[in-house]
């Protein structure tokens, strides 16, 4: 794979040096009111929100490659309060639903937010999510035609893609898998512009105990995909998280983007102090630990893109005549 200087530099500010995504994601909006309050979500406010955001940020950033956050209540107050460091920074895309209500299957942008802003933010990558079967047809068309430009928008402002399909398995469908469909829609997905992929563990581990599959299951992701995969918790327990991402990591998995497993318990904590001593102490261990597990045995995300399009920097240069006469 062939692959930008601008994305290559991006991708190297959102990892560690020896090329392993280590990011902290905490962008979630509805699932961040649910875990605050769990018996009246929508009585969270906004201040409390991004308060929480920051604090985890800050608690954890030094553990952390990078960061994931929304443009609602974290990414634009991070930069503002000087948390983020030398760290890197995505952004999310896509419009979450703030009424509460599940996500819509097909996905959506705000018409006021797009990629060139999340741009503009200096940031280091544009995060998608949206729901996906390659089965059903109509719905994944539609999805692929949403991702196909924004691909293009991140080829255009020269910054890396990110794209996180979640599987959904139809009624009518019973003999579909979640490992299958998590392979397939990798498959798919790699091929339609994204830079990395974003996955949901491929196998469900009720249903396959033995670690045996779940390392065949993720190895034949990698096998079966051209770009770099990171692991996504998907809200499971951090016991749970840690075991799946030794596994995913042995198997070709070049890190991980850990939300709810990682700080979920510092959510349900109330008192500011506690939450505060829960964090620096629990928050840090927790993420040290993922982090050395990526770091012994995942993949440099490097070995998928060996080589660098240098054509851009030619244009670039060409574009300035002034520079090319300087060296006269």
């Amino acid at each position: 794979m062939t692959i930008s200087v601008g994305k290559y530099r991006a991708l190297q500010r959102a990892s560690t040096p020896e090329g392993i995504f280590a990011i902290l994601a905490i962008d979630h909006q509805d699932a961040l009111k649910r875990a605050l309050k769990p018996d009246a979500p929508n009585t969270v406010a906004a201040a409390d929100m991004t308060a929480f955001k920051l604090d985890v940020v800050r608690a954890l950033i030094g553990d952390a490659s990078g960061v994931l956050l929304d443009p609602v209540y974290g990414a634009f107050q991070a930069i503002v309060s000087n948390v983020l460091g030398n760290n890197g920074l995505l952004v999310e895309l896509e419009k979450a639903d703030y009424q509460m209500q599940p996500l819509p299957l097909d996905v959506e942008i705000d018409p006021d937010w797009s990629v060139s802003k999340i741009k503009s933010m200096h940031a280091d990558g544009v995060k998608l999510f949206f729901y996906y079967n390659p089965h059903v047809h109509d719905h994944a068309q539609r999805q692929e035609k949403v991702i196909q430009q924004v691909a293009a928008d991140c080829t255009r402002y020269d910054i890396p893609f990110y794209a996180e399909p979640i599987v959904y398995i139809q009624p009518d469908q019973p003999d579909q898998t979640k490992d299958k469909l998590v392979l397939q829609s990798a498959q798919q997905v790699a091929q339609l512009g994204a830079d990395v992929l974003k996955l949901e563990f491929p196998a469900d581990a009720n249903v396959k105990p033995d670690e045996s599959a779940w390392f065949d299951a993720c190895q034949a992701i990698t096998q079966s995909i051209n770009v770099p995969w990171v692991l996504l918790s998907a809200g499971v327990t951090f016991e749970m998280f840690a075991r799946q991402l030794e596994v995913a990591s042995r198997a070709g998995a070049s890190g991980f983007i850990v939300g709810r497993a990682l700080w979920g318990d510092a959510a349900k904590i109330c008192d500011y102090e506690q939450r505060q001593r829960w964090l620096t102490s629990e928050g840090h261990k927790r993420l040290t630990l993922l982090s050395s597990i990526a770091q012994a045995y995942g993949t440099p995300w490097q070995e998928r893109y060996p080589d660098l399009d240098m054509m851009i920097s030619t244009r670039s240069f060409r574009e300035y005549p002034s520079m090319e006469q300087s060296d006269d």
